[in-house]
C-alpha cells in the first residue's frame, strides 16, 4: 500500500471531501474495472499499468459494493466485494465465474482519489489495497441476485494448507523408502520396509517397569 501524497493528505482537513474509489478484479475474459464517480473515469499518469489507460465504469453502488479494509495482526482482514449477478443482465459474468480457474487466486486491487467539495482532484490517486480472490457465493433470486466475492491479503491467500504429502515420494525417486518406512513404523512393523516385515511383539514388562518392544525374527 502506498501513502497519500502531501496534497491529498492536506485535503483531508477540509470539512467536505468527495473521494472516489476504484476497483479492479482480474477475472479472465471479463476483467472488472469500476469506480464510485458520477461518470466513468480514465486515469493517466500514475505509473500503475493496472490503472493508467483503462476506463473505470461509474457503476451504481446497488450493483457493485466493496467492503472496508480492516487491518489486524498479520495483515488485513477478509474483504468482501458484492457484484450484480442478475440472470439476463449479467449472464457473461456468471458464465465466466462458473469456472473457478478464471478468478480464484487472481488479483483484486483498490485505489482512491481525494476530491474537494467542488469535485476537483487533490493529489495523486493512491493505491491502498491488493488482495487475491479466494471464494464466492451467489445469493438471492432471479430478480434480485448478488455475487459475494471474498478477497484475502497475500499472507492469508497463500498460507492455506497445500494438502500435499511426502508419501508419494517414491513416484519421483524409486529408491526412496522413507514413506514405506514411516507407514511401517506407524503400524508397529519392524525390519526392512520392502521385505520381511513382521509385527512387533510385546515381550512384557522389563525390570524397570516399562514395556520392552522387540522385533520378532
Amino acid at each position: 500500500m502506498s501513502r497519500m501524497d502531501a496534497a491529498a493528505s492536506a485535503a483531508l482537513n477540509a470539512q467536505v471531501i468527495r473521494p472516489v474509489f476504484f476497483v479492479y478484479l482480474d477475472v479472465v475474459g471479463d476483467p472488472l474495472r469500476a469506480c464510485t464517480a458520477e461518470a466513468s473515469l480514465l486515469p493517466t499518469g500514475s505509473g500503475d499499468p493496472d490503472l493508467d489507460g483503462h476506463v473505470f465504469d461509474a457503476l451504481n453502488p446497488t450493483f457493485v459494493d466493496i467492503g472496508p479494509v480492516a487491518m489486524k495482526s498479520g495483515g488485513s482482514d477478509s474483504l468482501t466485494a458484492q457484484l450484480s449477478g442478475l440472470v439476463g443482465l449479467d449472464d457473461d459474468l456468471l458464465t465466466v465465474i462458473g469456472n473457478p480457474a478464471n478468478w480464484q487466486g487472481r488479483p483484486a486491487r483498490l485505489w482512491r482519489m481525494i476530491r474537494d467539495e467542488n469535485g476537483s482532484q487533490r493529489g495523486a490517486i493512491q493505491h491502498y489495497y491488493t488482495g487475491y480472490m479466494v471464494s464466492l457465493d451467489i445469493n438471492g433470486s432471479a430478480d434480485s441476485q448478488t455475487i459475494n466475492l471474498t478477497i484475502e491479503s497475500y499472507l492469508v491467500a497463500f498460507s492455506q494448507a497445500s494438502n500435499r504429502t511426502y508419501l508419494d515420494q517414491d513416484s519421483f525417486d524409486p529408491g526412496d523408502l522413507s514413506a514405506k518406512a514411516a507407514i511401517a513404523i506407524a503400524n508397529g512393523i519392524s525390519g526392512n520396509p520392502l521385505v520381511n516385515n513382521t509385527p512387533a511383539v510385546d515381550r512384557g514388562p522389563n525390570l524397570g517397569g516399562s514395556r520392552n518392544w522387540n522385533s520378532f525374527q
